[in-house]
């Protein structure tokens, strides 16, 4: 289904490499290095997607956490290189479309698939509704990258072994932005991160934050972070393979998300961590893997910074922290905002643009600036109204609900142990999403189409 070899292909090997001996040629004698070296890769890189997809959504999966990374290699390029990818990849898949036809029609029927063509569907709805058309339009193209990103994971990802892949590719991008972000704190520094929201951000206790590996804002990167490690050790409890590494990426994943000084990672960490151990309360090795957990966690204490704890007893009104004001802010203007426009929103990227308003100026901790909703749910409400807000929730629902079947009748055990992980992973980042403007965020997107990719596989497993 995914790996015949076709007369068609050789000849476009043949025709990219005369081509790019051409454009080589062309670039050298018009004494342009540049294009000289970059017009025969990009030729031979389309050449690899033609024969083999997946390597793009790959490696655009790799990327979306570690986008300080896809920055230094493609930065040099006139247009993003995850779009560039993006486009290049969805190229190559519409190519070879013939090669799959049957799993991609089974894809667009996928209730994961139905719902966020919806939501994009609805989402035109508020964006003809909207009073700031601009800024509407602005967030429409970035959902639509951002279906397209889901539409190719469901639809390239259709063997074991490239579910396999993406899952291991999830855990080896937490493990890369963990080890970037511990060695961001401990000289010092900000490695690979560029933007000024990964560079700039402070605790209220004055501790300079890390990305790790991603431009994003701290908080938002450890929500990607977290998806890493709570898949990593789901793994090292569930299966004995490789489970000292699985262990030591967790470790290490847990230590950067206490040095991210993210509140609402902890809070999702404290809730998927604890639901794990019951899972397995019943196991053999159950008493002595808790104690194990026990000392280890009594032995890290001395590492931990002072100001973390400061930091988590601000959750608890202890100390002051003028963000908490600010995001109280987010959910009461949100619901005002609901309340005008409740079934079609006000429309994408109005939240920012209605923050500012004077109406709300006597809000706790409202600022001047436009800001973003911290509440993932109650944004898409806000801007999408109910009917966006329904299609976006069942595409979740849809996700949770796939991995949940997979659990229950898996394949094979390797099935259930991804499904378990996948879905804790899931779990941890819609719990950390309640504090976060994650709609926009890639792994919202990309967690969703592994979720149905995984259900269908399993489906196509237990067929055989």
């Amino acid at each position: 289904m995914t790996g015949a070899r076709h007369p068609g292909q050789a000849l476009a090997v043949a025709g990219a490499a005369a081509a790019a001996g051409l454009a080589t040629l062309a670039a050298a004698l018009a004494a342009s290095p540049v294009l000289a070296l970059g017009v025969p890769l990009a030729l031979v890189g389309a050449v690899v997607l033609l024969a083999q997809p997946f390597l793009g959504i790959a490696a655009l999966v790799f990327l979306g956490h570690l986008d300080s990374i896809e920055k230094l290699l493609f930065g040099f390029l006139p247009l993003s290189g995850f779009k560039a990818l993006t486009a290049a990849t969805l190229a190559a898949a519409l190519l070879t479309a013939a090669r799959r036809r049957d799993w991609i029609a089974g894809a667009l029927r996928d209730p994961v698939v139905t719902c966020a063509l919806l939501f994009g569907l609805l989402g035109t709805v508020s964006f003809l509704l909207a009073d700031e058309r601009a800024v509407a339009l602005s967030e429409m193209r970035k959902l639509a990258s951002l279906i397209t990103l889901l539409l190719l994971v469901v639809a390239l990802v259709d063997t074991p072994r490239r579910l396999a892949a993406m899952m291991w590719i999830l855990i080896a991008s937490s493990l890369v932005s963990a080890l970037i972000l511990i060695a961001d704190i401990l000289l010092g520094t900000h490695l690979l991160a560029t933007s000024e929201a990964a560079t700039t951000a402070q605790s209220s206790e004055g501790f300079v934050r890390s990305s790790g590996a991603s431009d994003q804002n701290p908080t938002t990167a450890a929500s990607m972070l977290l998806v890493g490690v709570v898949m990593a050790l789901v793994h090292a409890v569930e299966t004995p393979r490789l489970r000292l590494a699985m262990l030591a990426a967790a470790a290490l994943g847990t230590a950067a998300l206490v040095m991210s000084f993210a509140r609402s990672a902890a809070i999702a960490y404290a809730v998927a961590a604890p639901w794990l151990g019951w899972r397995h309360r019943n196991a053999r090795m159950a008493p002595l893997a808790g104690f194990g957990i026990l000392v280890a966690g009594l032995a890290a204490l001395p590492f931990v910074p002072a100001e973390y704890w400061k930091r988590l007893g601000t959750i608890f009104g202890a100390g002051g922290d003028w963000t908490l004001g600010r995001r109280l802010s987010y959910n009461l203007i949100g619901m005002r905002l609901f309340a005008e426009s409740p079934l079609f929103g006000i429309g994408p990227g109005n939240f920012a643009e209605r923050f500012a308003d004077p109406e709300f100026r006597y809000f706790p901790g409202r600022t001047l600036l436009g800001r973003e909703l911290h509440n993932m749910y109650l944004s898409v409400l806000a801007q999408y109204g109910l009917a966006g807000a329904a299609a976006f929730c069942g595409m979740l629902g849809a996700a949770l609900a796939a991995l949940r079947r997979v659990r229950r009748a898996p394949a094979n055990p390797a099935m259930r142990v991804w499904a378990g992980a996948l879905g804790l992973g899931l779990v941890a980042y819609l719990i950390a999403s309640l504090f976060l403007p994650n709609e926009y965020t890639k792994y919202t997107w990309v967690l969703s189409g592994l979720a149905a990719a995984l259900a269908r596989v399993n489906r196509q497993e237990l067929a055989r």
